[in-house]
């Protein structure tokens, strides 16, 4: 070991720039502790920065230490969970002890909040959130952290991608410090301010002592300051031991009271009123403040990796960790304000000049967070005496279809063979309070209920992630492709209801499906970042494409030729392959704001090709000139997430949807714009060739529009759908026939006369 320096008072050994343990060089000292000091390190063997964690002598000379230390970090190591901080390796070089670790280049939530102060309650549950999923990998191993707060929630943050949280310090236990002798009577493990009362006393501590600090951690986040802010260390070990916590309104009262509920019971003196899991206090935190489902396997607002029907997705799910559980959430979104250029459209039609007010709805930051909103629509359909979609009764396997033609919602709940399954007209089957649609003009003429009837239910064959992520007509209507999370792509029969082939490729969540224009090739892709082409004839392989940079393809698209594949990635780069040579892309297209790409289209003549990205922007690129750069951008200001894209017949309309809520019709030749605005997540927007504007909604409806008489012709309530709502939508060439496909893993035709 080169240039060792002497111990030091408050920092267990001093090395300097270049100094090497191990096969790390050190670099930069990052932090330090009573137990240990933190580099910034190269690993010289991988050519990788690390931060490199080196323990105190006085724990290293310890031999039962030192094996008890290896031993146990090797334990925490192998939690494989995308919350908790990779250590690469726990060792012992020539009597000192380390611990190699990624390397998180953005800081920690405690230093976020000493330098902007209390953060805005979607980043602060965000955080939360991830923290708990990872809190609960650890306790279903047997592990206990022992020392959650704010400093040990390390953030990735990088520009153009939503912050990663991750969970450190598993690897310095109390068995090991045991044998040091460093927590026997009145010496514990962890610290004062976010210490159980348990811990404090030296009982027994498990998942829920591990829940108190998690509290104490939110409470911070939230307001600023730990639950008992004290000059002096006695002063906080009282307060935790015998003080109620302080209401976290009377710090921020912008904040819902409900959450005071919540956190009050989180920080409960007696372990067992607390809540059973730090997941269900996350969620409930989550809930009381009124903010999207989390999704940890996408962190937060995400970049779920996929974020049209994951969310988190925080797709949290595997985007798991998410239970599925509906948030019992009604409340209205509303618009973003139009640029003087457009025209704001409200849902009933009437225009308003575009610098009438409307607050901006802010997603939260979690990669692609989809927020689950469960509408009670049958229970106001019953109430308003309308009419909503069918349900599934029955079993079904997934080979064949269910005919729902006869089959509607009665006011028992249970299906009434008496009338066939319809639509609502007009305005949507819920509670005026919890939609900010207005009713359809009294001018309009009324649609018939039996122009929008489920003709056919098409069920995912899968048994893990039932969710419908993408579906696709061929260009004759016979035959319909739909993606779904258990990593499968599905070609069924339109006429008939028949599963005709099953498209595997590398297993993972499938995000985007495609059907070239003449119907011999199906494209899919998704989370492990491969697109793949098959024959839909025969089902072989015709390539598998790795994205160029290792990302998650989020979208997948055929030029109107057929020769061309786009895929856009979560890097922020669209690639396009000529489909008969793979092996390179022809064309990069990088975003200009260098996010993450959700959505992209053709247009009709397949000159001009549309991106929508992470941060609200979309981009429309000139694919006959040679330019590296977009032709025109359309920017929504304070937005988020252009979840989908979809031109008019005639190429002169682009629909956008957004995670706030809208969709934009925008015109493709001057950039100006009117706004529809939805109840919930706008995740899939469609255009059938005679002017009918679809839009698939996060609560479980697809809404009618018409593209030039801006009136709303119907809402189409999704039978059985998931708690994430509709995911993906489109109509066939003819425009007779809509394909919506749910986050329960469903997708139903409707006839659309």
């Amino acid at each position: 070991m080169d240039d060792e320096a002497p111990e030091t008072t408050g920092v267990p050994i001093v090395f300097s720039a270049g100094s090497q343990i191990a096969g790390y060089r050190l670099e930069t000292q990052i932090g330090h502790g009573g137990m240990a000091v933190v580099f910034r390190a190269r690993d010289e063997r991988l050519q990788r920065q690390v931060a490199l964690k080196i323990l105190s002598p006085a724990l290293a000379a310890d031999e039962s230490f030192r094996h008890r230390f290896i031993r146990e970090s090797r334990s925490a190591a192998a939690v494989d969970h995308p919350h908790i901080i990779p250590v690469f390796e726990a060792g012992d070089a020539n009597g000192v002890l380390f611990l190699a670790m990624r390397y998180v280049p953005g800081g920690d939530a405690g230093t976020l909040i000493r330098q902007v102060g209390p953060l805005p309650a979607a980043r602060a549950i965000a955080a939360i959130a991830a923290v708990a999923s990872a809190l609960d990998a650890a306790h279903a191993a047997g592990l206990v952290h022992r020392d959650v707060k704010p400093a040990n929630m390390l953030m990735d943050s990088r520009p153009g991608h939503p912050d990663h949280v991750y969970l450190s310090d598993f690897g310095i236990t109390k068995g090991a410090l045991s044998s040091a002798g460093l927590t026997g009577t009145g010496n514990f493990l962890g610290t004062l301010d976010y210490a159980a009362p348990e811990q404090i006393e030296g009982g027994k501590v498990d998942a829920r002592t591990d829940e108190y600090a998690l509290a104490c951690a939110a409470v911070e986040l939230l307001s600023g300051e730990p639950p008992f802010p004290r000059d002096e260390g006695m002063a906080v070990l009282y307060a935790q031991l015998s003080a109620s916590p302080p209401l976290l309104t009377s710090r921020r009262i912008d904040l819902p009271t409900a959450a005071d509920d919540v956190l009050l019971r989180a920080l409960a003196k007696s372990p067992g009123e607390r809540y059973a899991s730090c997941g269900e206090f996350a969620a409930a935190l989550r809930i009381a403040l009124g903010l999207p489902q989390y999704d940890p396997d996408y962190g937060w607002a995400v970049m779920p990796d996929h974020p049209a029907t994951e969310v988190s997705g925080a797709r949290g799910q595997e985007h798991g960790g998410t239970d599925g559980t509906h948030d019992a959430i009604a409340s209205a979104r509303t618009g973003e304000p139009a640029p003087d250029t457009g025209q704001t459209l409200t849902s009933a039609g009437r225009r308003r000049p575009s610098d009438e007010s409307v607050a901006p709805v802010q997603p939260s930051r979690d990669g692609r967070l989809r927020r689950t909103v469960m509408i009670l629509a049958g229970i106001a359909a019953v109430a308003a005496g309308c009419a909503v979609g069918a349900v599934i009764l029955t079993g079904n396997t997934g080979k064949t279809p269910i005919d729902l033609a006869n089959s509607q919602i009665s006011s028992s709940g249970r299906a009434a063979a008496s009338r066939p399954a319809v639509a609502t007209a007009g305005p949507s089957p819920r509670s005026a309070s919890s939609s900010p649609r207005a009713s359809t003009p009294a001018t309009s003429q009324a649609i018939a209920q039996q122009d929008y009837t489920v003709i056919r239910s098409l069920t995912d064959p899968g048994t893990a992630a039932h969710q419908i992520d993408s579906v696709a007509f061929s260009a004759d209507g016979a035959t319909l492709l739909a993606g779904d999370m258990d990593g499968a792509a599905c070609l069924w029969s339109t006429g008939t209801g028949q599963q005709i082939k099953v498209f595997r490729g590398g297993g993972a969540k499938v995000f985007a499906v495609a059907l070239s224009p003449d119907g011999t090739m199906a494209a899919a892709a998704g989370k492990d970042g491969t697109s793949f082409l098959w024959q839909t004839a025969t089902g072989n392989l015709i390539a598998s494409i790795p994205d160029p940079g290792g990302s998650a393809v989020n979208t997948v698209a055929f030029s109107p030729d057929g020769k061309t594949l786009a895929t856009g990635d979560s890097a922020g780069n669209t690639y396009l392959w000529n489909v008969s040579d793979t092996s390179r892309p022809a064309a990069t297209l990088t975003d200009p704001a260098g996010s993450g790409v959700w959505a992209l289209a053709f247009s009709p003549d397949g000159k001009i090709l549309a991106t929508g990205d992470f941060t609200g922007n979309t981009s429309l690129w000139n694919l006959t000139a040679a330019t590296s750069a977009p032709v025109r951008t359309f920017t929504v200001p304070g937005s988020q997430y252009v979840t989908a894209v979809a031109f008019s017949p005639d190429g002169k309309t682009l629909a956008t949807g957004n995670y706030n809520g809208t969709t934009y019709l925008w015109d493709a030749g001057s950039g100006s714009h009117t706004v529809i605005t939805e109840p919930g997540i706008v995740w899939a927007v469609a255009i059938s060739r005679n002017g009918t504007l679809a839009i698939g909604d996060d609560n479980g409806s697809t809404y009618l529009e018409g593209l030039t008489t801006a009136r709303q012709e119907a809402v189409l309530t999704d039978p059985a759908t998931g708690g994430q709502g509709v995911g993906a939508i489109a109509f066939s060439p003819d425009g007779r026939t809509l394909a919506a496909g749910d986050t329960d893993g469903t997708t139903f035709l409707w006839r659309i006369s």
